[in-house]
């Protein structure tokens, strides 16, 4: 049997395949499941590792390692990029997260709470204004205002990136 379209039928093929290609590649690098730490451009750190990402975003570490304090911020608590942060780097659930910060109030451990923003746009515009700033958003949210933290030495999108 004959097709019907014979010189159509390679140009959809090839087709087809570039648009699986293109569609792979930039679900990689925009992947709506991964989270990106993003700091302040003036921070001269390049890379965080996954306990002291912890410790910043719980507000255990308060300082930088050049001295500096720091600004742990987080977006509203039903968004998805606040979800992936209890997931993946708190590990913990609100509920828990929140009994966590009212024990420490109450033994008059020093820790300061991130600050709650509204958006994710909200949480850039925060950090892209503060020197000290740290907090997680989507990696498909990303741009030039902010700057991305490695984790363990892994970029979002890259093979063994945790935070998704």
């Amino acid at each position: 049997m004959k097709p019907m379209f014979p010189r159509l039928a390679p140009r959809i093929a090839i087709s087809a395949v570039l648009s699986i290609a293109l569609f792979r590649a930039s679900a990689a690098v925009l992947n709506f499941n991964e989270l990106a730490v993003v700091v302040n451009k003036a921070n001269s750190l390049d890379s965080v590792s996954s306990a002291d990402l912890r410790s910043l975003m719980l507000g255990e570490k308060s300082k930088w390692p050049d001295g500096k304090r720091t600004a742990a911020v987080e977006t509203a608590p039903d968004s998805p990029e606040k979800a992936l942060l209890l997931k993946s780097v708190v590990k913990m659930s609100d509920a828990v997260l929140k009994r966590y910060y009212l024990q420490a109030a109450f033994t008059g451990k020093e820790i300061s709470p991130p600050k709650d923003v509204a958006s994710a746009s909200a949480l850039k515009q925060f950090v892209a204004g503060s020197p000290g700033a740290i907090g997680c958003i989507l990696a498909s949210q990303v741009d030039d205002k902010v700057k991305v933290l490695k984790v363990d030495g892994i970029l979002p999108g890259e093979n063994g990136y945790k935070l998704r």
